[in-house]
């Protein structure tokens, strides 16, 4: 079941939009805080705040059958 999850998990990032995806890895595989971000990828706070929101509600989404057997 792990290994499957982790499947679908690396899928369902490779899925999402490109913007979501560069903040979502910036944030939760490489560490960065969100003012890092947002000097990194040359957006405003908010906007990095809303991306990795809206990447973090997809993700939930795709891998919510996963998580309701764990």
């Amino acid at each position: 079941m792990t290994q499957e999850f982790y499947h679908q998990l690396r899928r369902s990032i490779d899925e999402l939009p490109e913007v979501f995806r560069t903040a979502i890895v910036l944030r939760e595989v490489r560490g960065l805080t969100y003012d890092q971000i947002a000097t990194m990828t040359g957006v405003s706070l908010g906007t990095v705040k809303s991306r990795i929101a809206r990447a973090r509600q997809r993700l939930q989404q795709d891998l919510m059958p996963y998580l309701e057997v764990i």
